[in-house]
């Protein structure tokens, strides 16, 4: 997925590879000079991708397992292991961590303010937004492990054929979403290159 990257950083750390691409930086500076004061809710941002992640790293830990390369790249963190393990238990357990994670700090926040912040929302939205049936997020490949590879493909498709008849129901409704774009575009290509690999 991220062949032909260009790398800043490459080390490895008891036995985990640490990746920072070019694309990384290049986006959060893009970021930040643009957000035009919002950078504080950027990094709020960062920080919940970041607990996202945690969320896998100690699942992994917990199950046995410890990841084989972590990838800081334009499009977010990439967390791989270097194999996969065989129990059906312990793999859906990692997937959903990260989500679980995102889930638990939303409502922490919650609680703890009183009001869904600015921080819950963020952490609402990534772990939603992770459980999506498409290509690389968790949901996709929690779905491949729930159907056994045997039809995900298409149910996927079929969720990147709904959430298109919803992009062109908003767009004929003048209430075209850049998000809803985005998410529209990235569905697609992953959609593409299933069957492309």
């Amino acid at each position: 997925m991220l062949s032909g990257v260009m790398l800043l950083f490459v080390c490895e750390i008891k036995g985990v590879k640490l990746r920072l691409c070019f694309s990384f930086p290049a986006v959060l500076s893009l970021s930040f000079l643009l957000g035009e004061g919002n950078s504080g809710k950027l990094l709020v941002m960062l920080a919940c991708c970041a607990l996202h992640e945690c969320g896998h790293i100690a699942a992994m830990l917990l199950c046995g397992c410890k990841p084989g390369e972590l990838t800081l790249y334009g499009g977010g963190i990439k967390l791989t292991t270097p194999v996969r393990l065989n129990s059906f238990k312990k793999d859906i357990f990692i997937l959903a961590s990260g989500c679980g994670v995102n889930f638990l700090l939303a409502f922490a926040s919650c609680l703890v303010k009183g009001e869904l912040t600015f921080f819950a929302q963020v952490n609402l939205l990534l772990g939603g937004f992770n459980l999506l049936p498409v290509g690389y997020l968790d949901g996709g490949k929690m779905l491949e492990l729930v159907l056994n590879g045997r039809g995900a493909v298409w149910i996927k498709g079929c969720f990147a054929l709904l959430v298109a008849v919803l992009a062109v129901l908003c767009a004929v409704n003048g209430h075209m979403s850049v998000t809803l774009v985005c998410v529209l575009l990235y569905m697609f290509i992953s959609y593409i290159s299933a069957f492309v690999s």
